[in-house]
C-alpha cells in the first residue's frame, strides 16, 4: 500500500512537471539550469576532495559521500534533473498521466538546461581562476581523460547503474518523512554509484565543462562521445530497469 501512495506521488510529480514546462517553459527552464549548477559545484568540491585526499585509505569514501549533497540540494530546492526525471515521467506516463511524446519533450528541455547550468558554473569557476590554478595531473582531468576513452559499451552499462542507482535513492526518499533522513539516504545511496566509477551523464556535463575550461587533454568531441552513450544508458536505467518494474510490481489499481 505504502509503496502505491508512491507511484501516485511519482505519477502526480510527473504531470506538475509536465504543466509547468507547458504553461512556463521559462521558468521550467530555469528549475533545469539551476540542478546543473548546484550539481556541478558540488562536483567541483567532489573532485577537490578526490584529488587532496587520494593517499587517505578513506578519501574516496569521503569525496563520494559529499557527492550526495549535490542530489539533496536538487529535490529540497524543487529544481529539475534529468536523470531522476527519466523515472518520474516514465512511472507518470505509464500511469496515463501524461505521453511519451511530452516526456521526451521534457527530457530534451531539462537535460539542456542542465547542460546549461553546468557550463554557467564551469565559466564562473574558470573567471574565478579556481580551474587555471589546477595542475594538469589533477584528478579532475584525469578523471576526465578516464571517462572519455572508455569503451562505448562500458559507458553505456555504467550509465545505466548510475541512473539505477540514483533514482533508487529518489524512491527511498520518498519514503522518508523527516528532511534529515531525506538527505542520508541520498547520500549513502548515491555515495555508491560514484565508488563503483558509474556514468552520470549530468555529472559528466560538469565534469567535462571544468576540464575543457582548465588543463584537460578532452576535447569537444570526447566529451560527446561519452554523453551520448552515457545518456542513452542513464535513460535505459532510469526507464526500463527501474520504473517499469517499481511501477509494474505495485498497481495503483488491484484485481478484485
Amino acid at each position: 500500500m505504502v509503496d502505491q501512495v508512491l507511484i501516485k506521488k511519482a505519477t502526480d510529480s510527473g504531470i506538475r512537471k509536465m504543466n509547468l514546462l507547458q504553461k512556463d517553459p521559462g521558468r521550467y527552464m530555469v528549475r533545469s539550469i539551476l540542478a546543473g549548477m548546484y550539481l556541478t559545484i558540488v562536483l567541483s568540491v567532489f573532485w577537490m576532495l578526490a584529488n587532496n585526499l587520494h593517499e587517505s585509505p578513506f578519501g574516496k569514501v569521503v569525496a563520494c559521500l559529499f557527492f550526495g549533497v549535490g542530489l539533496s540540494a536538487i529535490v529540497f530546492t524543487n529544481t529539475e534533473l534529468f536523470t531522476s526525471n527519466n523515472m518520474y515521467l516514465s512511472v507518470s506516463t505509464m500511469e496515463g498521466g501524461t505521453g511519451w511524446g511530452d516526456t521526451a519533450m521534457l527530457w530534451t528541455a531539462c537535460y539542456f538546461g542542465n547542460l546549461i547550468g553546468a557550463i554557467v558554473i564551469a565559466g564562473l569557476l574558470y573567471g574565478a581562476g579556481i580551474l587555471t590554478a589546477l595542475p594538469p595531473d589533477h584528478a579532475l582531468f584525469v578523471g576526465a581523460a578516464h571517462k572519455v576513452h572508455q569503451s562505448a559499451s562500458v559507458i553505456f552499462f555504467k550509465g545505466i547503474l548510475a541512473n539505477w542507482v540514483v533514482c533508487l535513492a529518489v524512491r527511498l526518499a520518498l519514503h522518508c518523512k523527516e528532511d534529515i533522513a531525506k538527505i542520508a539516504i541520498m547520500m549513502l545511496v548515491v555515495s555508491m554509484f560514484l565508488y563503483l566509477g558509474a556514468e552520470h551523464s549530468i555529472a559528466n556535463m560538469g565534469t567535462f565543462s571544468m576540464a575543457l575550461m582548465g588543463s584537460g587533454t578532452i576535447t569537444v568531441w570526447d566529451a560527446m562521445y561519452n554523453l551520448l552513450y552515457s545518456t542513452i544508458g542513464n535513460i535505459i536505467g532510469g526507464a526500463v530497469v527501474f520504473a517499469i518494474p517499481f511501477r509494474y510490481i505495485n498497481p495503483t489499481h488491484e484485481a478484485e
